[in-house]
This record gives structure tokens, C-alpha cells and sequence, in this order.
């Protein structure tokens, strides 16, 4: 009889697969020997994605947040994991407040958010606050004159 090296179980006539002149059958050859998914772990043998120096099925290289395929192909990595534009922003505390949206280039930081420039204005007339020249109330931002009609 022909045994198998690793489960021992006797050679059926079903094929095998070789490594170091010694035979596997699928199911070991596959966990012991082939490529490993980056995200479930799972042996890779068909299909696959290959980024951040990993192996990924394709169904399995998602955002890690929100699960979403990069279907244009574009991903951000953080800490060994691909991201989604939106989810690796809201990561990095980079989201407009005033907008929802990421925030790459300048931003104002006011009242413990983020803004883009364009979005950072008065709640009650709309008008952009420029130079960091406002008065809070109720964690709103209001120009001066907006903030005198309206506060004093």
C-alpha cells in the first residue's frame, strides 16, 4: 500500500501532490504548502490579489471597515489592513464636519473638528469664516456680526 506522508491515509488512486519527494494529498498539500489568504487564512489556489506584500482571494481584499471591494482599484493601508478612502479618513480623524467627506490638503481645525476651508462658515448666514475670526454658541460657529444680532 501507498500511504500518504502527513495524514497517513492510504492512496485511493485520486492523485496526489508532491513537495520534498514526499506525497500529500490535496487536503494536506493545501494546508500545509500553499499560499495563505491575508484576511481568512484559507489556502489560495485559484484566483488571487496580491498587495501590502500579501496574498488575498479576491472576494476577501475589502475595506476593513465598511467591507466594500475597491472596485477602482484604489485602497488605503492601515496598520497591515486595506481601507476604503472614506473609512481610513474617519480613521485618521481627517472627515469634514461640514461636509462628511475626506479631507486632503489644507483644513481648519476649529471647535475640536475638521473642516475644509469652504465649510467652515457662519450657521446662520453661510458666509466662510476666514482667519479663525468666530464666536461659538451651542458648539455652532457664527460670524461676529451674525453672532451680536442673534446673542447680545
Amino acid at each position: 500500500h501507498f500511504f500518504f506522508s502527513h495524514c497517513g491515509e492510504v492512496f485511493e488512486g485520486d492523485g496526489y501532490h508532491e513537495k520534498n519527494g514526499k506525497p500529500d494529498c490535496r487536503k494536506d498539500f493545501l494546508s500545509l504548502f500553499a499560499p495563505k489568504c491575508g484576511s481568512c487564512s484559507r489556502s489560495v489556489m485559484d484566483k488571487y490579489f496580491t498587495a501590502m506584500n500579501t496574498i488575498w482571494h479576491p472576494e476577501c481584499f475589502v475595506c476593513g471597515d465598511c467591507f466594500c471591494s475597491f472596485s477602482i482599484g484604489r485602497f488605503f493601508e492601515l496598520n497591515g489592513r486595506p481601507f476604503c478612502e472614506l473609512d481610513f479618513h474617519r480613521r485618521q480623524g481627517s472627515i469634514c464636519k461640514g461636509c462628511d467627506k475626506p479631507i486632503s490638503g489644507r483644513c481648519v481645525n476649529a471647535m475640536g473638528s475638521r473642516y475644509h476651508p469652504e465649510h467652515f462658515v457662519c450657521a446662520f448666514c453661510l458666509k466662510q469664516l476666514v482667519q479663525g475670526i468666530f464666536r461659538e454658541q451651542n458648539e455652532k460657529p457664527y460670524c461676529h456680526p451674525c453672532y451680536s444680532k442673534l446673542f447680545l
